[in-house]
């Protein structure tokens, strides 16, 4: 896993049961991940990949920018 690789974080994420809670802290740049890849699951999108951190709370996914500020909860930035 490269550095700033947050793909298994986001992984994890995608592979948990609904209604499961973040094993990490929510602003760490791991549970941030996490949050994606459980919101990826939940709105029917693929799996995770390339998944890294961007500037502030914003996270590069799967060739989008979401912003993972109030996680659990996403936003699409672009």
């Amino acid at each position: 896993m490269a550095k700033n690789d947050l793909t298994p974080f986001a992984k994890e994420g995608f592979a948990a049961e609904r209604g499961s809670t973040c094993p990490h802290y929510t602003s760490s740049p791991a549970g941030m991940a996490w949050c994606v890849g459980a919101w990826l699951r939940d709105t029917g999108r693929s799996e995770p990949r390339d998944v890294r951190m961007s500037r502030g709370y914003s996270v590069r996914v799967n060739e989008m920018l979401v912003n993972a500020e109030a996680a659990p909860k996403i936003e699409r930035i672009s």
